[in-house]
């Protein structure tokens, strides 16, 4: 390998590494986001979507990269290092692509839940006394509901 194609070499092994690196740590945040919705923890939820969306624009940003980089380094016979790094990454988004249609599932799981619990609730006669039109708390007395305020 000449000295001009060893430097396109080692910047694509670099690059490939980044990219694994941030995919890695992509499906740490889908497995904490996987917490976050067995949970319903809304804020945790929340903030592992802001995290998710700015390293997903990293991601971008590096496969932008990856694309734009010279083609000189595919006459060179692959290294063995470089088709690991390859078959590596692309493990990784097999990895990160079932992790992220889990979480779809299970968001809409949790949904389906939460809308059940919901048509409960509305349908309890203990419900409907909880609360006046004017959503002020009800107290109970007697058997019998009375607005308060």
């Amino acid at each position: 390998m000449s000295t001009v194609q060893q430097p396109l070499a080692t910047a694509s092994d670099s690059l490939l590494c980044r990219m694994l690196d941030k995919l890695t740590a992509f499906q740490a945040l889908l497995i904490e986001e996987q917490d976050a919705i067995r949970s319903l923890s809304f804020g945790q939820f929340t903030s592992v979507t802001m995290r998710k969306t700015h390293l997903l624009d990293e991601i971008r940003e590096l496969e932008q990269q990856r694309r734009t980089r010279p083609s000189s380094t595919a006459s060179l016979a692959p290294s063995l290092v470089l088709e690991q790094q390859e078959a590596d990454l692309i493990a990784a988004i097999g990895q990160t692509d079932r992790l992220n249609r889990f979480n779809a599932a299970l968001i809409g799981q949790s949904l389906e839940f939460l809308q059940g619990t919901l048509r409960l609730w509305q349908r309890s006669p203990q419900s409907g006394a909880l609360y006046s039109s004017s959503g002020s708390a009800v107290a109970e007395s007697g058997g019998r509901a009375r607005a308060k305020g």
